[in-house]
């Protein structure tokens, strides 16, 4: 690491690291975790992947929501054996609060709606529907932002944000959240991939603009299908499953497999699981933007 960058935080997944007064580093490392645990085993290159797909969509979205990434900095300032895996950010204030945003049913959604008929806090959605499902339109579920190893982010309603960020605040981000999901999907759609949720965390910086921070539609803050499994799956009478493009596989195996109970001692992973997830996140980058990653 460079002299001057100072260690301040690290993650389930990044390392953050202070440049200068107004700057950071966000090292993503090859880390995984899930739910909530950070796993004893290391995917290979992962970390490159979520650091060049997040650029890739920062890129894309810059018009519609503003980012904390200062890419012109970058050539000069990150070095080579790191430039592949870090983005240097503005210092922004982090809203204390996950968004998530939901166009299927699955996941954490879909056990909150069989036991409730609804999802998050208090959003209640038709009866009857099943899992994999398309929602009638993407649900907008925040959550809180759980910091210490072993806690879990909990739902909240959005009156919750409204207080905490004043009404002003929290109608532009919902509004312009759910205009880059909309619109992500749509561009991922022409490329044969259903989003089927994700999480955007965003802040502000010392003016007050609000801008979107950490990662966005990666595989680890998202999760994709692939159109044709999905519509094979429906025809089938939504009987079977999903082959995930994202962290859901290793979530399935601890889960589905192991029947972890999600507390320490925390399970290895099988290098056949490993290798594939590797497989994965690298097959969701070539699909999404095209090129292949620089690993």
């Amino acid at each position: 690491m460079p002299k001057n960058w100072k260690h301040i935080y690290s993650g389930k997944v990044r390392d953050l690291y202070e440049v200068d007064a107004q700057t950071l580093a966000l090292v993503a490392s090859d880390r995984i975790s899930a739910f909530d645990w950070v796993l004893p085993d290391t995917i290979e290159d992962k970390g490159k992947v979520l650091t060049q797909i997040s650029k890739y969509w920062f890129d894309q979205f810059q018009a519609t929501l503003p980012n904390h990434w200062l890419r012109e900095r970058e050539a000069d300032e990150v070095p080579a054996d790191l430039a592949k895996r870090t983005m240097l950010v503005k210092k922004v204030e982090i809203f204390p609060f996950e968004f998530i945003v939901r166009g299927y049913l699955a996941g954490s959604a879909w056990k909150s709606y069989q036991k409730g008929g609804k999802i998050g806090k208090d959003i209640i959605l038709p009866y009857g529907l099943r899992w994999g499902q398309q929602l009638p339109e993407p649900q907008l579920t925040p959550t809180t932002k759980a910091r210490e190893k072993g806690t879990h982010d909990e739902d909240i309603p959005w009156k919750t944000v409204v207080e905490a960020l004043g009404v002003d605040k929290a109608q532009i981000i919902r509004a312009k959240i759910l205009k880059l999901f909309n619109e992500a999907a749509r561009r991922l759609e022409e490329r044969g991939l259903i989003l089927v949720d994700t999480k955007f965390e965003l802040g502000e910086d010392e003016t007050g603009q609000i801008l979107l921070a950490d990662e966005i539609f990666t595989p680890d803050s998202s999760r994709f299908w692939w159109r044709k499994d999905w519509e094979a799956f429906r025809k089938n009478g939504a009987v079977g499953e999903l082959p995930p493009l994202d962290k859901q596989l290793v979530r399935d195996y601890l889960e589905k497999i192991l029947k972890w109970d999600k507390k320490p001692p925390i399970p290895n992973l099988p290098s056949e699981l490993i290798n594939q997830t590797r497989a994965t996140y690298l097959e969701l980058f070539r699909a999404v933007t095209g090129k292949e990653p620089s690993i």
